[in-house]
């Protein structure tokens, strides 16, 4: 019947006799499609669900799908490696339920084998406080003796003078009622006996030759100084739970970089004590070279630790106690150039005098960079090596050729973007100079520009700057315009850079600033007023650095990513600084009125 068509039968007959074994696992019921009320015989791969035949053919006619069986087989194995992670967090966390439970036990049996220790201590200390107690009471006792002797003894003497005194004035008083020669007999006798007497009581001790009171005065009072015999051990170090405070997360190239680790136990309180097994590393990641790290226990729970480093990069730190990371290790810290140290170039790349005026530099990809040859309206394309492995351009209106050249960028795609100052438009082509499109036209309207200078390209944007205009113009990476940043608050902006926390700079010629807004335009603020005169190129470097070039500084300028002032730098006899950029490498290209490019 159809309600128990997915029931498992079986005769009566061999139930009773018992010679048949019941499967009471039911038969997995055919799975039915609600809009067909069909077996779900198929899977649909487009849809990621079952289907019936007539779902194939309709709703999801097109799609991808085979039937449950061969579906079944092959995602059944991506279910298994899809489920391979879920097997590893299994294992380690019975591993780690282990160690857990192991743990219990080993706490169980140490407060055993501690609470033994604590009996065995206390019952010797209990021994030793009873030996000590007798040996105080029998000083008692011997103190008690001796005094009560002395006592005796004096008793004795006074008893003894007494005994004479009665004496004396027995015979006294029988003198007196004797007859007179009797009296006169007894005279000198009693005299003599007086005498004697008199002296012995003048030399009697009358008080006490030892104090009645004996006292037992404790060391100090038994509330106060009664000591702790033991204590427990339970200020173990737990290194998850150990911190590090004064990490820094950046530094420069031959400073020295400080910080302190703080041990704390199970309960999450400072340890009191030193001692432990601490190993602190930094591991530069540019070389792979380990820099060296001083280490100093204060005894205390604390440990100081420095290094210094003398590459630019990244530095991993990582400390370890007993042969665990502490919190938050491993840790990352940027290491920037130390540009006050900058004085000379290390090369001047001026292509045998024939690169013209130099004006922007941009790099891209595998260590290629091109600068725009302002005057000689062409685009120098160099290798890693700053050779130079192509030129293309030249004087005209056309497409791939120039009229003053001016702002060179790439896109993530490798495709280089130049602007031209005459002919109030940006190119667009691929890094070996091929042409791909054009966009601007002369004007002041929406998408038309007018003398534009620097151009930066950041995701899906180009932002150029707009001279003329006193704005930037920014555009869709297909030249389609997009919006107008910075009108009112520009003058003769020259070049524009995008900073890591998507902040565009304008070196803003005639204000003689950075002018800093968001990439939606709104303005932020200003900074470099007393320390740039006629800003024309502005880029960061990989720390965040920003670096000025311009017409009236003949040096580099920088600020750190805040804007504030750090130093200048370079040679005094750069001229006019029309382009600068730094590489991959961290090395700053700096173009100047002298037709060249020295690199920093």
């Amino acid at each position: 019947m159809k309600e128990s068509r997915n029931h498992n039968m079986t005769q009566l007959v061999e139930l009773q006799s018992k010679k048949k074994q019941v499967d009471i696992h039911p038969k997995v019921k055919s799975m039915l499609c609600a809009d067909h009320d069909l077996e779900m015989n198929f899977f649909c791969e487009t849809c990621d669900q079952l289907v019936c035949h007539y779902c194939t053919t309709n709703e999801h006619n097109g799609h991808v799908h085979n039937s449950v069986k061969k579906m079944a087989n092959k995602h059944r194995k991506e279910m298994e490696k899809m489920a391979e992670p879920v097997e590893e967090m299994i294992n380690k966390l019975c591993t780690s339920r282990q160690k857990v439970v192991d743990a219990g036990k080993k706490i169980t049996s140490q407060a055993t084998e501690v609470d033994q220790q604590i009996h065995l201590y206390y019952d010797e200390l209990h021994r030793q406080l009873l030996q000590q107690r007798e040996a105080l009471k029998n000083k008692l006792r011997e103190l008690s003796t001796k005094k009560k002797k002395a006592i005796s003894l004096q008793l004795e003497q006074m008893d003894f003078i007494e005994a004479r005194l009665l004496s004396v004035k027995e015979l006294n008083d029988a003198v007196k009622n004797g007859s007179d020669q009797e009296a006169l007999f007894m005279k000198k006798q009693v005299g003599d006996d007086v005498k004697r007497l008199t002296a012995s009581y003048g030399k009697m001790e009358t008080e006490p030759v030892e104090l009645s009171i004996v006292e037992f005065i404790p060391t100090k009072k038994y509330q106060e100084s009664f000591p702790l015999f033991g204590q427990f051990l339970d200020d173990v170090v737990i290194p998850g739970n150990c911190v590090v405070t004064d990490i820094p997360t950046q530094s420069f190239v031959g400073s020295k970089s400080n910080f302190t680790i703080i041990t704390k136990n199970c309960n999450n309180g400072h340890c009191s004590k030193g001692g432990n097994h601490i190993v602190v590393q930094a591991q530069s990641s540019s070389g792979g070279d380990v820099v060296p790290v001083e280490v100093k226990d204060n005894n205390d729970g604390s440990y100081s630790a420095s290094f210094i480093t003398k590459q630019v990069g990244e530095v991993k730190l990582s400390i370890t106690i007993e042969g665990d990371h502490i919190k938050g290790s491993p840790y990352t810290i940027v290491v920037h150039r130390d540009y006050k140290t900058v004085n000379k170039p290390r090369k001047i790349v001026n292509n045998s005098g024939n690169m013209g005026c130099p004006a922007c530099i941009a790099f891209g990809k595998n260590g290629v960079w091109v600068v725009a040859g302002h005057i000689n309206h062409s685009v120098y394309i160099f290798d890693s090596q700053d050779e130079v492995i192509k030129m293309f351009g030249q004087h005209g209106t056309g497409n791939s050729q120039f009229q003053h050249p001016w702002g060179v960028s790439f896109d993530a795609n490798n495709d280089l973007y130049v602007t031209e100052y005459s002919n109030n438009r940006v190119q667009k082509f691929h890094v070996d100079g091929t042409y791909l499109l054009q966009f601007g036209s002369s004007g002041s309207s929406n998408g038309q520009l007018s003398g534009p200078s620097g151009v930066a390209v950041h995701n899906d944007k180009v932002f150029v700057a707009d001279r003329n205009n006193h704005r930037v113009s920014v555009f869709h990476l297909n030249g389609q315009f997009n919006n107008i940043i910075g009108s009112g608050h520009l003058s003769n902006p020259y070049d524009v850079a995008v900073t890591a926390n998507d902040r565009l700079l304008v070196a803003d010629y005639a204000n003689h600033c950075i002018s800093r807004f968001t990439l939606d335009g709104t303005y932020v603020d200003k900074f470099g007023d007393g320390h740039l005169n006629n800003p024309v190129a502005v880029t960061t470097d990989l720390s965040g650095f920003i670096l000025v070039g311009g017409f009236g500084n003949c040096r580099v300028p920088f600020f750190d990513k805040d804007g504030a002032f750090i130093h200048m730098f370079g040679s005094s006899d750069s001229a006019y600084i029309f382009g600068i950029a730094v590489s991959r490498n961290n090395d700053v290209y700096v173009a100047d009125y002298n037709k060249r490019v020295q690199i920093f």
